[in-house]
């Protein structure tokens, strides 16, 4: 029997307008498909849920001890 995979659904923010969607709205479905790709290419922002919300449209998290800076 197949395993059932469930993919991650997450609300996200338009940062960029693009292909009728608007700066600024939010959304929420799967994360998947064109929708990584378009929170990869910065023109979307994993606001709340999903695996991982940095990505190159968002800060990178605080690493403890790290003093690149």
């Amino acid at each position: 029997m197949a395993r059932k995979t469930t993919t991650p659904k997450a609300r996200l923010r338009v940062r960029t307008s693009f292909d009728g969607f608007r700066r600024g709205e939010e959304h929420e479905g799967p994360l998947e498909g064109p929708v990584l790709g378009w929170v990869a290419l910065g023109l979307m922002e994993v606001i709340e849920g999903g695996e991982d919300s940095a990505g190159p449209g968002s800060a990178e998290p605080d690493v403890p001890g790290d003093e690149s800076e």
